[in-house]
């Protein structure tokens, strides 16, 4: 069955990733690219929250590109996010009428790897920054977990949103984008954080 993905970017640093994906699931029979590249600076909120949600109600998974300037999302003057990432990543993970919330992966690229984890001599740690594919990791619920290791987690199953290294999505996305659909299917697993509290209020 084909998966419908949405892919979500930094336009200043990530758009060749972008398009180095684009070009990649082209010669996928069972990947379907729903990106855009619509230029949304000069739309309302009202209008981009419809734009989205039309766009994201055929896909499955959303696939977000953290690049350097991806990492940490956008504030208005006053503090509060107003990032389009931040938007795509909030209305992938609503449940809607007639439409489910999406899987999601993070995909780091080689730029921005020392920025999200900590490679050890015995494992990985991923770092923590405030963007909210991060706030959906480590969000197994404990009778779930799949990893019974205190402490230590499953990669690819006890997060939400798993993240993965450029190398590795590109190397066989199929089995990344299969994970995220399967975790869908079961989301009442996880604590789902669908938006990030900002200034005691939540954007």
């Amino acid at each position: 069955m084909a998966r419908k993905v949405f892919i979500s970017f930094r336009f200043s640093d990530g758009h060749l990733y972008k398009e180095e994906l684009v070009k990649k699931f082209n010669n996928y029979d069972d990947v379907i690219n729903c990106s855009e590249n619509v230029d949304r600076s000069n739309m309302s909120e009202d209008t981009i929250k419809k734009y989205l949600y039309k766009k994201l109600s055929n896909t499955s998974v959303t696939i977000v590109l953290l690049t350097p300037q991806a990492i940490y999302h956008k504030k208005d003057y006053f503090g509060n996010i107003d990032d389009w990432i931040y938007d795509e990543i909030r209305y992938s993970l609503e449940d809607r009428e007639n439409n489910r919330c999406n899987g999601l992966i993070a995909v780091y690229t080689p730029e921005a790897e020392k920025m999200v984890i900590e490679k050890g001599q015995e494992s990985t740690t991923i770092k923590n920054f405030e963007n909210l594919a991060r706030e959906n990791m480590f969000n197994i619920k404990d009778k779930f977990k799949h990893c019974p290791t205190p402490n230590r987690y499953n990669s690819d199953l006890d997060h939400y949103c798993s993240l993965v290294s450029w190398k590795d999505f590109v190397s066989n996305p199929n089995y990344y984008i299969e994970k995220a659909v399967y975790k869908r299917d079961n989301k009442e697993q996880y604590n789902m954080t669908i938006r990030i509290q900002n200034n005691n209020r939540y954007w």
